[in-house]
Order: structure tokens, then C-alpha cells, then sequence
């Protein structure tokens, strides 16, 4: 039940602050956001993706937040990181 609170909470300022936004100028905040939800999303994919692949030869790929903020923090580096310390664990 509080989930629910807490969610229409979030949509409801968000809501506003859209609203309110396009006076004051929000707008780069809310696409700066929107690239970094986009590219959370696809890191997410990339390693679940790599999970199904490698799931084969017994190597585990972690699917956690840590993992894909990394990956779309650093970018491709991210992803050598992510590799190198799933491989030598």
C-alpha cells in the first residue's frame, strides 16, 4: 500500500515539476534524466543478455544495480570492468 503512496507521490512531482519546468527552465534537468534512465535501461539489457549468453560456459554475470550503474557511468570501460571481474572471480 505505501508503494503505491510513494509512486503516485513521485508521478504527482514530477507532474508538476514539468509543469513548472518549461517557465523556470527545467527542461535540460529532465533530458539529462532521460538519457541517464535510457542508458540504465540498455545497461540492464546488455547484461542480462550477456547472463543468457555466457550462462553456458558456467561464468555468472551479475544483474544488479552496481553492475549496470557502472556500465552507464563509464561506458564501455564499464563493461571491461564488469567482464574482467566476472571472468577472475
Amino acid at each position: 500500500m505505501t508503494t503505491y503512496i510513494v509512486i503516485g507521490v513521485v508521478c504527482a512531482l514530477l507532474f508538476f515539476g514539468i509543469l513548472i519546468g518549461r517557465k523556470i527552465g527545467f527542461s535540460v534537468v529532465f533530458e539529462k534524466l532521460a538519457i541517464l534512465w535510457f542508458k540504465l535501461a540498455c545497461s540492464f539489457a546488455l547484461l542480462y543478455i550477456a547472463h543468457i549468453i555466457v550462462d553456458g560456459y558456467d561464468i555468472i554475470v551479475p544483474v544488479n544495480l552496481f553492475s549496470a550503474l557502472t556500465i552507464t557511468i563509464l561506458g564501455i570501460p564499464g563493461v571491461i570492468c564488469i567482464g574482467v571481474l566476472t571472468v577472475f572471480q
